[in-house]
């Protein structure tokens, strides 16, 4: 079991994460039979629920829909997919993406040459390869990117 436990310490992070979430999908389903509980103890007593009571219901939660997305929606929809778009397709994500993967392909063949473990050296150049044709590949792209710009 102790060695179970050594092994796999990395698991206690994706299953509190698991955690998390469903004590969050846990609380968002009582706040909802908590406002159905509201409206039935109206129908319950014969009468109609106030308009205020039910837009005020309704307001909760869109409000809380929306909460979810407001760092993401800030002036609605369609200027940020542009945004996103603009960047991802424009030379600063390139370049930006070239410079990151040389960077992870950097570092893989310096973990290939000072690898103290035995028989890891290989594994690390065989990433360090990869890394290095993929950040070739990105830096083509973003020369391309910034001499073809806007045309």
């Amino acid at each position: 079991m102790e060695h179970f436990v050594f092994s796999f310490w990395w698991l206690i992070f994706p299953i509190g994460f698991f955690l998390a979430a469903g004590f969050d999908r846990w609380l968002a389903y009582r706040k909802s039979q908590d406002r159905l509980q509201i409206l039935r103890s109206y129908t319950d007593a014969g009468k109609d629920p106030p308009p205020e009571l039910i837009k005020a219901l309704a307001r909760d939660e869109e409000e809380d829909e929306e909460s979810a997305y407001a760092p993401y929606d800030r002036y609605g929809r369609y200027p940020r997919r542009y945004y996103r778009r603009y960047w991802r397709q424009g030379p600063y994500w390139a370049w930006r993406t070239a410079i990151v993967t040389g960077a992870v392909a950097g570092g893989f063949w310096l973990a290939s040459e000072y690898a103290d473990l035995p028989g890891i050296d290989w594994p690390f150049r065989l990433v360090a390869i990869i890394m290095t044709c993929v950040a070739a590949g990105h830096l083509v792209l973003a020369i391309f990117s910034s001499a073809f710009r806007g045309r």
